[in-house]
Order: C-alpha cells, then structure tokens, then sequence
C-alpha cells in the first residue's frame, strides 16, 4: 500500500506521526530525570519499530515504520518523518507539555475516525493496540520520583493519567 494512497497529505502526516507523539506525551507526563529520559527515548524507538516484526501483516503499521533492512532508504524515511513530526509539533502551536498532550489525544480522535472508514477493523484494532504498547513500553521504561536511582515507580500516576485519556482517544 502506498502511504498516501487512500489519505490526504494531513491525514497521513497525522496518522505517520501519532505513534512517536505518543511516546513523548507519555514521556512528557512526569519527570524521569536524565537517564529515566533516555530510557523513555529508547523505549520509544524500539517500541515503534518493533512494530514491524510485531505486526508483518498490517499494512498501516508496515508504510509508517521505516524499512530498517536498507540503510539508505531508511534514512530518508527517518528523516522524512522527523520533518513531518517537526512540522506537527509547530503546526500545534502548542507552550507546554500539558498542551502538547491535548493536542495529540484530539488527533488520536481524528485519525481513529479516519481509520475506522479507510482500513479494515483488523487494521485499526492492530493499529490502536500497537500505540497503546508502545505508550505502556515508554511508561514502564523509566523510573519517575527516585533519588539516585532508589524508590520511585515506573508507571507514575501522571502517566497513568494520560495513558487512560489515551485509550478513551483510541475507541
């Protein structure tokens, strides 16, 4: 399936850089410190290309996820969706973390609606799933409220927060 095939130029760039935005909405939540940070950073990038071994037959997830197995054309895929999530974050317009959540939870409603009447219910309920593993995978990857690396929780009651108005975003 072509990328652009059955959607507009903002359908795509909304529905290519939710999973990413996610990551970082649950990993703007609440404070993990430098290494915790890191550790959400890398949460994210694994979780969304893990999608592609995880999800070998979903062509939504497939045309989002860079093809990792050549180099080049993965560079340009990366770099291509670095511009388009750059260009989403501005497009927000948004101060805060706090805003820049609202922001993406509204998409999750748009592009949900959008995929609901474009993909098959197996393609979307993947899709949902995939986003919400990769939103728990970034939750659970560091440790927020520690001191030196002892005490604190992995899965805060921030992000629980929003992890929660993520799966009502997703229905």
């Amino acid at each position: 399936m072509s990328k652009l095939e059955r959607y507009s130029d903002q359908e795509w760039s909304k529905i290519a850089t939710l999973p990413q935005l996610i990551g970082g909405i649950i990993a703007g939540a609440d404070s993990s410190g430098l290494v915790g940070s890191t550790k959400e950073m890398f949460a994210t990038a694994k979780s969304y290309l893990g999608g592609l071994e995880t999800y070998p037959n979903n062509p939504l997830i497939q045309a989002i996820v860079p093809n990792t197995k050549d180099p080049k054309a993965a560079i340009g895929e990366v770099e291509a969706e670095k511009n388009h999530l750059t260009d989403q974050i501005k497009a927000y317009g948004v101060k805060t973390k706090e805003d820049l959540a609202v922001k993406v939870l509204e998409d999750c409603v748009i592009v949900m609606a959008v995929l609901k009447e474009k993909e098959s219910e197996s393609t979307v309920t993947e899709f949902k799933t995939w986003l919400l593993e990769i939103a728990e995978n970034v939750a659970n990857a560091g440790t927020e409220g520690d001191i030196l690396g002892f005490g604190g929780v992995k899965f805060s009651d921030k992000e629980k927060t929003v992890f929660n108005a993520l799966k009502d975003a997703l229905k």
